[in-house]
């Protein structure tokens, strides 16, 4: 037998694990299915950081109750600190909210969690300097989530990620061309009269 935190493990999986499984299988498929599932998992075993994080993920995507999710991500977090899937859940929420340092913060440290995905995390990065319209910096990371991706869709999504922020890059470039244009038309107004 292993020891875990409170729990003795034996070779076989708890009931309560399986059903925990089962949630994720239905969801989103089968949403009542799955929060049924989790209530049990939860009652049975109220530190199910899995359980927590899935919580989240159905109120966020299908209650639209942000603040709910939050709680959820968060208890997920603080029962397990390396638990990766709940980083990356967090982040995206802050993100979506506009309280983009609190994400900077989440993703910095989901970067330091075991076995997370990190190309998934450099991507949120690169949307958090999106949002901040850091352009340059938002295609570096973009680019360096390709890099450690192994996946050629999700590489092909940077992609189009890059190709969107070079758009907007452009549009900035414009835009104080425009600026600068009118100054100085008013500039020779001025003197003109």
């Amino acid at each position: 037998m292993l020891q875990s935190s409170k729990k003795t493990i034996t070779m076989g999986i708890s009931t309560y694990e399986v059903m925990y499984i089962q949630a994720l299988d239905n969801y989103p498929f089968n949403v009542e299915e799955c929060i049924e599932k989790l209530q049990y998992v939860i009652a049975a075993d109220d530190e199910h950081a899995g359980a927590h994080c899935l919580m989240g993920l159905i109120y966020e995507e299908q209650l639209k109750d942000y603040k709910q999710a939050e709680y959820y991500y968060r208890m997920a977090l603080y029962l397990d600190r390396d638990y990766s899937p709940v980083y990356s859940h967090l982040a995206g929420l802050l993100i979506n909210l506009g309280r983009l340092e609190e994400a900077l913060a989440i993703i910095d440290a989901g970067l330091r969690v075991p076995g997370i995905d990190k190309a998934s995390m450099l991507y949120y990065k690169g949307l958090l300097y999106e949002k901040f319209e850091m352009y340059a910096t938002a295609i570096q990371y973009y680019t360096d989530a390709k890099k450690v991706c192994l996946n050629n869709s999700f590489m092909d999504t940077m992609d189009e990620h890059i190709k969107r922020v070079k758009t907007k890059k452009g549009m900035d470039k414009k835009s104080e061309k425009n600026k600068s244009d009118k100054k100085q038309e008013k500039k020779k107004k001025q003197e003109l009269s």
